[in-house]
């Protein structure tokens, strides 16, 4: 691994009667986005404090001061004090100083050579690495962070701000136990911190979220996922569940509940809790998890509100072209192409602003006037026809008819196709459900039966352990003998086990295959029908040839019907006999 630079929004504070210093919170044990943890405890500094040099974005022909100290906060996070350079010897320097005291400048970067690491997840070696030791090279002001979502969180913070972070410590030991409990958990973990006056840089290990603008106060913690047992901090596979269970509903940032997520897949995947990680629980806090990231409905239905969002963009721009006229004039730099291509965007952007509002504006005012969308130019038969219907689905399903078909007449032929067509809608939702139902029964099968294929193999090298002990040890080879007859039988159970999962699954394959089917036949029909009203007949002239098409449509879907309730009546005798027959050999 070559030199690595990490950049994250930093936290700077003036030191105390010293005007040209500052001082930069640089590393912290955090997850980046780059996928590497660095352990601040472990960077060795010497070097850096004796020769290093403050650069401004890396850039060694720009340096801005030099390091005047280096220690480890309280919260186990790497400070860097600086030295500014002496005002007016570099304007560059000058430049950077004040960007920073004015809270414009916000980001740093360490560079550094990793000379310990680990990897995050053994089955990646070459993925996010644990860095545990490492030579500190460099540090530089930047001006582009890595994470932008973060830069909030490096503004000084105001009294009663809360600052949530995600610091969980991914090297604690697992300890296979179900049992678990919260409140005593988190007594534990802070009198091993300390008692009153813990170390918050120790306590957070054992907690999914702490509040770093507080890290003394006890309510600042959230989330234990580790308890203290004989002196040292342990995860137990309890803890993991609660956890895991509450964080969706726990009130945390989302950028905090992300981080909390991958510590919790983390340590589920350590303790061999994959499969209980795609079951049922599993895959409801999955998804729930993505409805709470999902946009919500109507999100890219544009509206007056996306005006308005368009109408601060062109004011901003406009801010911004404003600016480079102002700057090109101070500077008297007349060859600037800047001003011109913001001028273009400008008249680009306004334009557009201006046919959106119009075309938003005309589409309300409709709304208003005429109903629904559409329903303007609509009949008061056509609304009729649409009021009629029951259901939201059965009114939506008439207005895109009545849509389709643009004011054609509507015979009662066509209205006995459209109401079989919804039908057959019903019945295809109704398959889809009943669908999903064998699947997940396959799944539980299919669970089942490498559950007790495990058992067999477990069994076969029991047995083979017992068989070896008879030889090794012959005045105990009738009970090796016995050991290993009730181990046979065991494993003769697990195998019917598996033979019936596979039955099992075999049949809700068979009752998938034939929801399936019903539920291509039902939305075939439901196509015939949609067709046949959409292509029937328009005037009274053609309404005998229009309606004699569609009696022979459906004449045709009745038939088709027909012929495959006959091939689903087989299919089912079939079925029974087959019952029948293993009924009578049983």
């Amino acid at each position: 691994m070559s030199m690595i630079r990490k950049v994250m929004p930093v936290l700077v504070r003036e030191v105390e009667g010293q005007p040209n210093r500052s001082r930069f919170v640089a590393a912290t044990s955090q997850l980046a986005r780059d996928g590497h943890i660095l352990e601040p405890r472990g960077i060795l500094t010497d070097n850096f404090v004796r020769s290093g040099t403050i650069l401004f974005d890396h850039d060694t022909a720009t340096p801005v001061g030099t390091p005047a100290g280096v220690a480890i906060n309280d919260e186990g996070n790497l400070e860097i004090e600086i030295e500014w350079a002496p005002e007016g010897i570099s304007p560059e320097a000058d430049k950077v100083r004040g960007l920073v005291k004015a809270g414009v400048l916000r980001c740093g970067s360490v560079g550094f050579d990793p000379l310990e690491t680990s990897p995050l997840d053994a089955k990646r070696p070459k993925g996010g690495q644990h860095i545990t030791r490492c030579d500190l090279l460099e540090f530089s002001i930047v001006s582009v962070p890595a994470d932008t979502g973060a830069v909030a969180t490096q503004r000084a913070l105001k009294r009663g701000e809360e600052d949530w972070k995600c610091g969980t410590s991914r090297d604690l030991p697992l300890e296979d136990s179900d049992e678990w409990d919260g409140a005593a958990a988190e007594a534990s973990i802070f009198e091993w911190a300390g008692g009153e006056d813990f170390d918050p840089s120790k306590a957070r290990k054992a907690f999914l979220a702490y509040n770093a603008a507080k890290p003394k106060l006890r309510g600042s913690y959230k989330l234990p996922i580790a308890h203290v047992i004989d002196g040292r901090l342990k995860v137990p596979k309890g803890a993991i569940r609660a956890a895991a269970s509450r964080l969706s509903s726990t009130d945390l940032p989302e950028g905090v509940k992300e981080s909390a997520h991958g510590v919790i897949n983390h340590y589920q995947e350590k303790a061999g809790m994959a499969k209980e990680n795609g079951s049922e629980r599993g895959l409801k806090g999955k998804h729930t998890r993505a409805l709470e990231r999902a946009p919500r409905a109507g999100m890219f239905k544009r509206g007056l509100y996306e005006c308005s969002q368009l109408a601060y963009l062109l004011h901003t721009l406009g801010y911004m072209h404003a600016s480079s006229e102002y700057e090109e004039e101070l500077e008297n730099d007349t060859d600037s192409k800047l001003p011109e291509m913001l001028g273009e965007s400008l008249k680009g952007l306004g334009e557009a602003l201006i046919e959106m509002t119009e075309e938003e504006v005309t589409e309300l005012l409709a709304q208003v006037h005429g109903g629904e969308d559409g329903e303007e130019s609509m009949t008061d038969e056509d609304r009729a026809y649409i009021g009629s219907a029951r259901t939201a689905r059965g009114r939506a399903w008439r207005r895109g008819i009545v849509t389709m078909r643009a004011g054609k007449a509507l015979s009662a032929a066509n209205s006995k196709l459209l109401e079989r067509g919804l039908r057959q809608m019903d019945r295809a939702d109704a398959h889809h459900e009943s669908l999903g139902e064998h699947h997940a029964a396959a799944a539980t099968f299919l669970q089942t039966a490498g559950e007790a294929h495990d058992k067999a193999v477990k069994g076969h090298g029991e047995l083979a352990d017992a068989i070896e002990n008879v030889k090794n040890e012959p005045a105990k080879a009738t009970e090796h003998v016995a050991r290993a007859l009730k181990l046979h039988r065991a494993i003769a159970k697990a195998h019917g086990e598996v033979s019936a999962a596979h039955d099992g699954i075999e049949d809700a394959h068979a009752d998938g295959t034939d929801a399936h089917s019903a539920l291509g036949r039902c939305l075939d029909g439901a196509q015939r029908c949609m067709r046949a009203v959409v292509e029937g007949g328009t005037t009274a002239a053609e309404e005998t040839d229009g309606d004699s098409k569609l009696v022979q449509t459906s004449k045709s879907i009745q038939e088709s019907d027909g012929a495959e309730n006959g091939r689903h009546g087989s299919d089912y005798a079939r079925r029974q006999a087959e019952l029948r027959a293993f009924m009578t050999v049983a």
